[in-house]
């Protein structure tokens, strides 16, 4: 399942890469980030050195070195995500009771943990290829809308980056957390009576195990021994809920970008604010859906899905409110246009020193 999500994210990533790359070169009186040599006094007085000096020579472009860090933040998002996917949890649940197959009764016991299991994609409300159609459906929708916006003079490439790149650190990052915090916290989901039953039963059960077996001897959990063994390790990955994070997270952030853009932004109308609101009623509606779906389904118990929503929803908040301000302006560009207005460039410069004692070495200067 992982090599699916990370080769969307390869396409996804690499198209808004060279989106925003091909815009770049046609915008007008564009001037990159350069660095050039220049000589100042204190570099006369240091024989084979210049001065190396960086300078946003000119603010219409957008493009920042600030980017880097949300570039590494997506890798690195994804990253998480896939070693999460490879972990086996341990024995000792941080969260809720351990089993031990030498003492089951303590789980086979609790009602806690007797829900049916249900077949993974087939009988559950959302299956999880559908949370994977959600992140293709909802970036390309993101694409499309931001791409109008822009044709149409209402956005521009430093708009339509913010927006793509933020659902791309937003998805990955809570890809991350949720996938590390699965194996880390062994939390043992509702249905695991079942699985373990299903696991051990048809082929030479624990003794511990044997007086449990009834009805379970011919209902392998898999017919393939490899496959049963993953959802038997799955059973110990309740906390957090995977949907409950993913759908707070994709909806929360696509209705904060409809509502900079349409509800509560600079270019927003009454008519516009209408249908943005409806939209986002629908979007949350939905996340509400999917994750009180996991509790009926007996995936997740209420503390799951209540943890993930809330972690969803933080790192959506986290992600489009350190990129767009009140207006739904992206806040850099936002920055420049007042450095701009009162005369002030920002500037960063690195110049070889010498002291008036004879020592030599170097002096940084930041403006901004």
């Amino acid at each position: 399942m992982y090599k699916r999500f990370f080769s969307v994210w390869l396409f996804f990533i690499a198209g808004g890469f060279w989106l925003t790359s091909a815009a770049q070169t046609n915008v007008d009186g564009y001037i990159s980030n350069s660095f050039y040599f220049t000589n100042q006094s204190e570099a006369e007085r240091v024989t084979g050195f210049s001065n190396l000096k960086f300078r946003n020579e000119n603010h219409s472009g957008w493009w920042t070195q600030r980017y880097l860090l949300d570039y590494a933040l997506i890798a690195g998002g994804t990253t998480g995500y896939i070693i999460g996917k490879g972990i086996t949890p341990s024995w000792d649940a941080r969260v809720g009771p351990s089993f031990d197959p030498n003492n089951p009764a303590a789980i086979f016991g609790d009602d806690t943990f007797s829900e049916p299991y249900l077949e993974h994609g087939e009988g559950e409300t959302v299956p999880e290829y559908w949370i994977h159609r959600l992140l293709i459906g909802f970036g390309g929708a993101l694409i499309t809308m931001e791409g109008l916006e822009w044709r149409g003079n209402g956005g521009s490439a430093h708009h339509f980056h913010n927006t793509i790149i933020g659902y791309a650190e937003t998805v990955a990052l809570t890809a991350a957390v949720t996938e590390l915090s699965k194996p880390f916290f062994g939390r043992l989901r509702p249905d695991f009576r079942e699985r373990a039953l299903r696991f051990h039963c048809p082929d030479s059960p624990p003794s511990a195990i044997e007086p449990f077996c009834d009805g379970y001897r011919e209902l392998p959990l898999d017919e393939d021994p490899d496959e049963a063994q993953k959802l038997y390790n799955d059973g110990r990955k309740s906390f957090i809920s995977g949907h409950s994070s993913h759908s707070f997270n994709l909806f929360g952030y696509a209705s904060l970008v409809i509502g900079g853009r349409y509800v509560w932004g600079e270019g927003a109308t009454s008519r516009s604010r209408r249908a943005g609101l409806a939209g986002q009623a629908v979007m949350m509606g939905s996340a509400f859906y999917i994750t009180s779906s996991r509790i009926r389904d007996g995936r997740h118990h209420l503390s799951d899905v209540i943890v993930g929503s809330l972690i969803g929803t933080g790192i959506a908040n986290l992600s489009y409110w350190t990129r767009f301000d009140r207006e739904g302006t992206p806040r850099w560009r936002s920055s420049e246009k007042r450095r701009d207005a009162e005369g002030t460039a920002s500037d960063f410069s690195v110049n070889p020193w010498v002291t008036p004692y004879g020592s030599a070495g170097v002096q940084a200067k930041i403006t901004f």
